[in-house]
């Protein structure tokens, strides 16, 4: 994994992929479900991780049920739970201390279930937001992070801004919420939104939004939630806090399940480059044509699984670079969408 790149000057041996979305057209797609939830405990060791599946409940020794009251919140969407134990009344120093642990380590997206950290001033989410911008594109891994009530406008973070009633009668505040937002982005497929996904568990949202409130704030960038016609408090678009466009960033950024696939997309040509190309083939015509060949046989999957649509082998190039050991490609792959919104029209006689 190695990030992007905007000239051909690169020095460590690498694939350095750009994403550009406002293009018309155009190896096994990785696997997701993991999940960094930064809590403070009330037991355990400062900056240890603990992981956490459905089966180990690896906790650290006598944690309590409000420990586990986030992870089990993540797990109903997420595989594993790696629980970071910060401190209490931690500080921003402490929020850096992770981050610089977490990039050795390999998660879907991380949730910083507080707005801030006791530091004055404090740019805790900021400094997250910044964080997984530049893991995505400066290191190449594929990474996001849910934030409550942050305005990051980033197709990398999601904003939360709604806490939940529970069956049980228990309430959630918006910042807790927000663990069961990155359990079910982390989880979710290429190929799968969140929209319209059902809270299990929940009967109400804190605040609910007019249909004018919904749509100010998915416009904002608000993952917003909703009691439905049947009850089920749900998610109301799956949507990222992403607001500014660009002709290189287009209007499907804002949906998540383009940026999963878009960012899987990039992690995994950058993981067939890393075990099967760089360094075993002549950079002539006929390593690039088995390079290409990889390409072609990843995207054909794709489509097969329903994340891309009209792909075709034409949609690919592999040039020589400039540098006698660099290769240039270029693809064009049109993303599936899921189908969130019908206009339709009845004809009555």
């Amino acid at each position: 994994m190695a990030g992007t790149w905007e000239s051909q000057n690169k020095v460590i041996p690498a694939a350095y992929i750009n994403l550009v979305t406002n293009t018309p057209l155009s190896i096994t797609a990785g696997d997701r479900g993991t999940v960094v939830l930064a809590q403070e405990l009330s037991v355990g060791e400062v900056g240890t991780i603990y992981r956490i599946t459905a089966t180990e409940a690896n906790y650290p020794e006598n944690a309590t049920a409000e420990d586990k009251k986030l992870v089990n919140l993540a797990l109903m969407g997420a595989k594993t739970v790696l629980l970071y134990k910060l401190p209490s009344n931690h500080t921003d120093d402490h929020v850096e201390a992770m981050l610089a642990k977490l990039k050795t380590e390999d998660a879907n997206l991380i949730v910083y279930p507080y707005l801030k950290s006791t530091t004055s001033a404090s740019t805790a989410q900021q400094t997250i937001a910044n964080w997984v911008k530049a893991m995505q594109e400066e290191e190449g891994k594929n990474i996001t992070a849910v934030l409550t009530n942050y305005v990051a406008d980033s197709q990398y973070v999601i904003n939360n801004v709604q806490g939940v009633t529970l069956s049980d009668g228990s309430t959630l505040t918006a910042a807790e919420t927000g663990a069961w937002i990155g359990g079910v982005t982390a989880g979710a497929k290429i190929t799968e939104s969140n929209t319209a996904r059902k809270f299990v568990g929940a009967i109400d949202v804190t605040p609910r939004m007019t249909k004018t409130e919904m749509e100010t704030a998915i416009k904002a960038g608000k993952l917003i939630l909703t009691v439905d016609k049947s009850q089920n408090v749900t998610v109301v678009s799956d949507v990222n806090s992403l607001t500014s466009t660009t002709q290189k960033l287009g209007e499907i950024m804002k949906q998540n399940r383009s940026v999963r696939t878009a960012c899987g997309i990039r992690e995994d040509i950058g993981t067939v480059w890393d075990s099967n190309i760089k360094g075993k083939y002549d950079n002539n015509e006929d390593g690039r044509a088995i390079f290409k060949g990889a390409l072609v046989e990843y995207f054909t999957d794709l489509a097969r699984r329903g994340a891309i649509q009209n792909f075709s082998a034409d949609n690919i190039t592999v040039k020589a670079g400039v540098a006698i050991n660099a290769v240039v490609v270029d693809a064009g792959v049109q993303l599936t969408g899921s189908m969130e919104i019908a206009y339709i029209t009845v004809n009555l006689t």
